[in-house]
């Protein structure tokens, strides 16, 4: 609410202050009410309410893990009611030099099983504020936080508020303050990163990339940007609601995405990496848009009578944290932490994690536990997680311009990522310690380390093997398929042992997946560019083992193949299309060698719980 004098709060306590109220501040006030009803909550917030209806924020797409997160909440019947169910990710890569109909699309062609949301912000954070102030939380808005005064031990951080007033002062401006008494900080102001900046906590990603982005005053349909008689493209499944999936237009080194709003608005917004486009290609909306012109002239003439209703740009916009939580009751979530990439739209994953881990570092304090030693491990999860996601876009510039590439790229992605991020916050996993968390840290590490291969493959396939996108449509994830499979998961309640051993499992299964895309590739290159492939990233002494049997698979054609592959390799057939055979058995064989293993491939479920999706619809 708006106070008419800060007097009427001046040195009250709180056991929690949280400066900010956006996204990452709303829902950690709501999240630390309901799991602690008897907390003093109180959210310091610089603008009032009224906020515009789709508020010029980051946010607005959300994915499984961070949807997940909302619902638990109970934000669900509201966010399905008031906002958009999100048709998932959807990409068309290879750059804008031809026609949207004929370039290459993935994406996928059934309503995805786990929800997730695209979030109008303005509308969002309007009915969240009214939310948490029914949970009890206190809401002091059109204040900022001016100062704060870190405690060590039980002391109380002193946070200091002001409120700008009309007259008075140099310029007709007084400042009008107050101070609360804090048992927990906790710093939610984006970008701003009060605590970040003043700790000196900032760390890079080596990561450069700027974004820009607007909104325009009209629904934006990509249908519209392709003629009625384009038939083979407009009949593709499902294909009349591609809006309302976050859309991606690629070329080598961007991307510009295209997201529906509920208030009928929509967002769009241009990623350019350092190492292709500079910053000042999108320093202003005028350069955004003749940016879009020039990469994407098809999305540049759609947007030609469209009102422009706002404007903003970030330079080098992906950061890190030291640490992100203190024994001294500390902490920061949002992006005053860290932020990764939109790319896959993970900012409310981090968000989700952020406030999870702040919500276990306040159950410690109020159980007398360790906070040194918990805060010493949420930061190395933090950190963890964090840099594992920066991994997939730091060095995918030339991928973005490669659609098969990408094409490999998505389906990978999406399975370590519903198979290790989502399940690790969906089964509660980081509330464990010690002992009982150890294994799902080397759980992670392989995830992360056959990740990093396969980033390796797809940013070198693109650079070496250049090639026009081929046209048509591309279901990823194909249903039925793997992909949906670990997908389905998301919904199942496991305990932690149960968890790990899934977990185990599909790691298995990714590497069995590592392997077979390796194959692919080295029989797609042909033999002088396999053999600079394994050179120039030594793929010899890469940790991974292809069954003996998987490669000899590769030798038979028709029918033969077909009974001779691993339940998985056909599923990579069936996403990803058949093999290209341009360098010799006996070539990928010897290239091969070192990474050959005499065990059977690994399949891990068989065919009649793999695809359960068929059976749950």
């Amino acid at each position: 609410m708006q106070y008419d004098s800060l007097s009427a709060i001046d040195s009250k306590r709180f056991d929690v202050v949280i400066a900010g109220g956006g996204l990452a501040g709303l829902t950690l006030a709501r999240q630390l009410r309901q799991q602690f009803p008897e907390l003093e909550v109180a959210i310091v917030e610089k603008t009032a309410r009224p906020l515009p209806t789709a508020a010029h924020k980051v946010g607005e797409s959300s994915v499984e893990l961070g949807s997940l997160y909302l619902e638990s909440l109970g934000l669900g019947e509201y966010l399905q009611r008031h906002h958009l169910l999100k048709f998932g990710l959807r990409f068309f890569p290879g750059g804008g030099e031809l026609p949207i109909e004929q370039r290459c699309e993935i994406g996928p062609s059934a309503e995805p099983i786990v929800r997730s949301y695209q979030i109008d912000r303005g509308t969002f954070e309007n009915d969240v504020r009214a939310m948490v102030e029914q949970d009890g939380v206190t809401l002091i808005e059109g204040v900022r936080v001016r100062d704060v005064a870190l405690r060590e031990g039980d002391e109380d951080h002193v946070v200091t508020l002001a409120r700008r007033e009309e007259q008075g002062g140099p310029g007709g401006r007084d400042d009008e303050q107050c101070q609360l008494l804090a048992r927990w900080f906790v710093d939610a102001t984006g970008r701003v990163a009060l605590l970040r900046k003043r700790l000196k906590l900032t760390r890079g990603t080596n990561h450069q990339a700027n974004a820009s982005w607007f909104r325009v005053d009209s629904k934006l349909d990509i249908n519209d940007m392709v003629a009625p008689d384009a038939a083979d493209w407009h009949k593709v499944p499902t294909g009349d609601q591609r809006w309302r999936s976050t859309n991606h237009l690629m070329g080598e080194g961007y991307w510009v995405w295209i997201i529906p709003l509920s208030s009928g608005k929509t967002s769009i917004g241009v990623v350019v990496h350092d190492s292709v486009h500079e910053f000042e290609h999108v320093r202003s909306l005028e350069q955004t848009l003749a940016f879009i012109a020039e990469h994407e002239p098809v999305l540049a003439r759609a947007l030609e009578n469209l009102e422009v209703l706002d404007f903003r740009c970030l330079h080098g916009y992906s950061h890190n944290v030291g640490r992100a939580w203190s024994a001294d009751r500390w902490a920061m979530v949002g992006e005053a932490g860290a932020f990764a990439d939109p790319l896959y739209s993970p900012g409310t994953d981090f968000i989700a994690f952020a406030n999870s881990f702040t919500t276990e570092m306040v159950r410690c304090d109020q159980r007398g536990g360790d906070l040194k030693r918990r805060a010493q491990a949420l930061n190395l999860q933090y950190r963890a997680l964090l840099n594992g996601t920066v991994d997939l876009f730091r060095d995918a510039a030339p991928i973005y311009g490669h659609a098969r590439a990408m094409r490999t790229k998505v389906y990978w992605d999406n399975f370590a990522y519903w198979c290790f991020p989502c399940q690790y916050y969906v089964q509660s996993i980081y509330k464990l310690e010690g002992a009982d968390h150890s294994p799902f840290s080397d759980v992670g590490i392989r995830f992360v380390e056959l990740s990093g291969y396969m980033q390796k493959l797809m940013r070198h396939w693109a650079v070496a093997a250049p090639e026009a996108p081929p046209p048509g449509f591309a279901p990823v994830p194909s249903f039925p398929s793997i992909l949906v499979d670990v997908h389905v998961a998301l919904q199942d309640k496991m305990t932690p042992e149960q968890t790990l051993e899934y977990m185990r499992s599909r790691a298995e299964e990714g590497n069995e997946l590592a392997s077979e895309l390796l194959l692919r590739l080295v029989y797609d290159l042909g033999e002088q560019k396999a053999r600079a492939m394994f050179d120039e990233l030594g793929v010899g002494d890469w940790k991974l083992r292809v069954p003996r049997a998987q490669l000899e698979a590769h030798k038979a054609i028709g029918l033969a193949r077909r009974r001779a592959v691993s339940l998985t390799v056909r599923d990579v057939d069936r996403c990803l299309g058949r093999t290209v055979k341009n360098t010799s058995d006996e070539v990928v064989a010897e290239l091969m060698a070192p990474l050959l293993a005499d065990e059977a491939p690994v399949t891990t479920r068989d065919s009649a719980s793999l695809f359960r999706v068929t059976a749950r619809q």
